[in-house]
């Protein structure tokens, strides 16, 4: 008997929700001028990383704690790349926790078909395919314009690529947990404000965390932000070895599965906090 035949049960229409995958890209599209933004800020921050480096290597000469000059630029390049442009994109589909909760449509992410935790997973992957696609694109320039040099060997480039991915996952996971805090706390500016500059600083999106004295990077190279930027940049550059690279990426994925932990659970309880301000 076919699924037609069967009395009192409709077919369920296929789903759609791999279509917010494109959300992001929709909206930044209908946005032009942000595109036009975020190029300006991204360019910027490199042409003034490649001042900063080369003044600094023109004084010291030689290496710094195991960089030179074209590795250093190309670490900030690519730190800029991959922090500063997925900070400006986050949340630029305005479809946060904090921003429905204040008009009220908070309401709708738990009556839809499609459960809240899977719709903001959708909505995430859309944003780290977006920022992946300004990476490859700045990479592109950057690599034809003599400012990042390539990965050591095929084998660094192979790990750089797994620990960037296990780093997107820790992005969305504490990017989605400061927003779940807007059921709590109503508007999660502060927080924001607090994680973006933690994420900045530990991450070794500013300065390399290489840079840091022994103890600060003993500790913020375990933090769940190191493995966003730190540990797929250190390996692309050659500053990680292949050889060494296995614990870097089993604490990265051991901080995708506690964070993942945390966001189920934090998702639970919200659903019992849901608190409309508008409507």
């Amino acid at each position: 008997m076919s699924v037609l035949d069967r009395p009192g049960r409709a077919p369920r229409p296929p789903s759609r929700a791999h279509r917010l995958v494109t959300l992001v890209p929709r909206t930044e599209w209908a946005y032009r001028p942000r595109l036009a933004a975020t190029a300006f800020v991204i360019v910027t921050q490199v042409f003034l990383y490649v001042l900063l480096w080369r003044a600094l290597y023109r004084e010291s000469g030689g290496e710094v704690v195991g960089l030179d000059v074209d590795q250093a630029i190309t670490y900030s390049v690519l730190a800029t790349l991959m922090g500063t442009g997925r900070v400006i994109m986050e949340g630029a589909s305005q479809e946060t926790a904090q921003s429905k909760i204040r008009d009220g449509s908070v309401v709708f992410w738990f009556v839809r078909p499609l459960s809240a935790r899977r719709y903001c997973a959708w909505r995430g992957l859309g944003e780290s395919l977006y920022a992946t696609a300004w990476l490859l694109v700045g990479l592109a320039v950057g690599v034809t314009c003599g400012l990042v040099a390539l990965p050591p060997s095929p084998a660094a480039a192979s790990v750089t690529v797994l620990a960037y991915g296990l780093g997107q996952v820790v992005f969305y996971q504490i990017g989605l947990l400061v927003d779940l805090t807007s059921f709590w706390t109503i508007t999660s500016f502060g927080v924001n404000r607090l994680v973006a500059f933690a994420q900045l600083l530990l991450s070794g999106g500013l300065i390399p965390l290489w840079f840091f004295p022994e103890g600060f990077r003993a500790v913020a190279g375990h933090l769940p932000f190191a493995a966003t930027i730190n540990v797929p940049v250190s390996l692309y550059t050659g500053r990680i070895t292949v050889a060494d690279c296995w614990p870097y990426l089993a604490e990265g994925a051991l901080w995708c599965g506690v964070l993942a932990v945390l966001s189920r659970v934090m998702w639970r309880r919200a659903a019992r906090r849901l608190l409309v301000l508008g409507g």
